[in-house]
C-alpha cells in the first residue's frame, strides 16, 4: 500500500513538472497611436486632421524647399535664431543629440527656421552650422521672409514665432519641438530644451514607425 502511494505521488509530481516545462505564448499590447494635434474637422465620413499648409523656403545651402522634400518621412521642426541668447543653443545642442539617437533611421529630417531673417542670412547660417559641427545630411536650416515665417509658425505649426522687444534677443518663439508624421499631421509636441522630453520624442518617433509601419 505504501508503495502505491508513493508511485502516485511521483506520478502527480512529474506531470506538475511538465506543466512548468510547457510553452506559453505571450502576446505584446497593442501599439498605443500618437494622438493628432490641431485643429479637427468632420466632413460627415472622416475626420481631418490639422495639416501643415503648402510652405516655399529657402534651406542653408541655398536650395529651395518645400513640403515635396519632406513628403512622405517623418520630421522633427523647431524655430530658432543664431542670435539667441537664452533657450536656442540648448535646443540645438538636443536636437544634434537627437539625430545622432535617430541616426538608425533612414528616413527621418529635422527642419531649423529662423525667425530673424534680416540677420540670418544665408551665409550667416552657414557659418553657425560650421561653428557647432553640425551634420547637415538630414537636417536643414531654414530662411524665409519674415511674416511668412511667422505666419507658418502660429497657423501650421502651432507655435509662437514673432517679434517681441521685450524678449531676450527681441524674439519670441516657441522653445518645443514639433514631431509630423508622413501626412503632414503634428503627432506630438517636446520641451526641447529638457533632456527628458528629447529623450521621450525619440521613443515617439520609433512609436510612430512602428504605428505607420505595423512593425
Amino acid at each position: 500500500m505504501k508503495n502505491s502511494v508513493l508511485s502516485i505521488l511521483s506520478i502527480l509530481l512529474l506531470a506538475a513538472c511538465g506543466s512548468n516545462t510547457a510553452e506559453t505564448t505571450v502576446t505584446p499590447p497593442p501599439v498605443v497611436p500618437l494622438p493628432y494635434l490641431g485643429q479637427h474637422e468632420f466632413d460627415g465620413a472622416d475626420t481631418l486632421y490639422h495639416t501643415i499648409p503648402p510652405y516655399t523656403l529657402l534651406a542653408h545651402d541655398s536650395s529651395e524647399f518645400t513640403n515635396d522634400r519632406v513628403a512622405g518621412k517623418i520630421h522633427v521642426v523647431n524655430f530658432f535664431f543664431t542670435s539667441c541668447p537664452s533657450i536656442c543653443p540648448a535646443m540645438i545642442e538636443q536636437v544634434k543629440r537627437l539625430q545622432g539617437m535617430t541616426s538608425d533611421i533612414e528616413e527621418i529630417m529635422f527642419l531649423s527656421h529662423t525667425v530673424d531673417p534680416k540677420r540670418d542670412t544665408i551665409p550667416k547660417l552657414q557659418a553657425y552650422i560650421a561653428e557647432r559641427n553640425l551634420d547637415t545630411h538630414n537636417w536643414f536650416f531654414l530662411y524665409g521672409d519674415k511674416d511668412y515665417v511667422y505666419d507658418l509658425g502660429m497657423n501650421g505649426y502651432i507655435l509662437n514665432a514673432m517679434e517681441d522687444e521685450k524678449a531676450e534677443g527681441g524674439f519670441l518663439h516657441s522653445e518645443h519641438l514639433v514631431l509630423v508624421d508622413r501626412e503632414g499631421h503634428i503627432r506630438g509636441m517636446y520641451v526641447g530644451t529638457e533632456t527628458a522630453q528629447v529623450d521621450q520624442l525619440e521613443k515617439d518617433i520609433r512609436k510612430l514607425l512602428k504605428e505607420e509601419y505595423g512593425n
